[in-house]
């Protein structure tokens, strides 16, 4: 099993990860509409926890090659599925069955209530019972 899951994840970083269907299984995808500085210290910081929790975030709007910024396709992807309201922008949550599992306003997001949630997932525990 670790083999396929290996070579999945070999073949998903060949392929660039340019569609959302890469993540699928492997990572849940936190997909942030905008960000600055602010956000990348905040982002540094949880980096450790969210590893843990299998989280790849993705600010849009970056400019390709940074850390965060997904690839133009993925990007598209991401922007065609949630239509981000520059106005009302949210902070989306996808679990790893590439569904979206949960949204936050941008002001009402934190990283406690991130965790939270996804530690509360069924997939989440057996990922800590599988662990121990």
């Amino acid at each position: 099993m670790k083999a396929i899951s290996l070579l999945f994840m070999v073949t998903t970083m060949m392929s660039g990860e340019t569609k959302i269907s890469d993540f699928q299984w492997q990572s849940r995808l936190l997909v942030i509409p905008g960000g600055d500085a602010a956000w990348i210290k905040k982002l540094e910081i949880e980096e450790a926890h969210l590893k843990e929790r299998d989280v790849r975030v993705f600010i849009l709007g970056f400019e390709e090659g940074s850390k965060y910024a997904p690839k133009p396709e993925l990007a598209k992807q991401f922007a065609d599925r949630f239509q981000p309201n520059p106005k009302k922008p949210r902070v989306y949550l996808m679990g790893k069955d590439s569904q979206t599992t949960l949204e936050w306003s941008m002001i009402d997001f934190s990283f406690d209530k991130l965790y939270a949630s996804i530690d509360a997932m069924p997939m989440r525990q057996r990922e800590i019972s599988d662990r121990q």
